[in-house]
């Protein structure tokens, strides 16, 4: 039974790490580029539209990834396989720690700018602060899909 439910999570934390991996590739490949060349003011509202789109979806996506890789480390059915998703949980870690400490922050900085009706003169700095934080969870949020698909070969194959 209990590896029955391993698997379960196991296919659950794959599509949650491998939608999150994928969203955040595809944010870093197309939005960010598109965003690095807007002037002031338009970035700041396209930025601003962008964030409902995400949120609450990611960090619930994120949530789901982090509960499921825990039970990972403790459920899947040998020790290799529970390493590896030990890795892949410190990935996921990793993709809401800097979310919340760096992205999210900033965010929030913004959208204050947009209230005040005022954006300040080291914008540029901020705007790439954030997009080098979004390529860092991007990689984190690709590290954990690929050792999210080991730890199921591994437990599996």
């Amino acid at each position: 039974m209990s590896e029955v439910v391993a698997a379960a999570l196991a296919v659950v934390f794959v599509l949650c790490t491998g939608t999150l991996a994928g969203a955040l590739v595809a944010v870093d490949r197309a939005v960010v580029p598109m965003l690095l060349s807007l002037p002031r003011q338009t970035w700041s509202q396209v930025h601003r539209l962008l964030d409902p789109g995400f949120d609450p979806l990611m960090p619930t996506v994120n949530k789901v990834a982090l509960a499921c890789g825990l039970a990972l480390c403790f459920l899947a059915p040998n020790a290799a396989a529970r390493v590896v998703f030990g890795t892949a949980l410190a990935a996921v870690a990793g993709v809401a720690l800097i979310s919340e400490l760096r992205n999210v922050r900033m965010n929030r900085r913004i959208g204050a700018w947009a209230e005040a009706g005022e954006i300040p003169d080291g914008w540029r700095a901020l705007r790439g602060r954030w997009a080098r934080a979004n390529r860092w969870r991007t990689v984190a949020a690709v590290l954990a899909f690929g050792a999210g698909l080991g730890g199921c070969w591994l437990a599996w194959v």
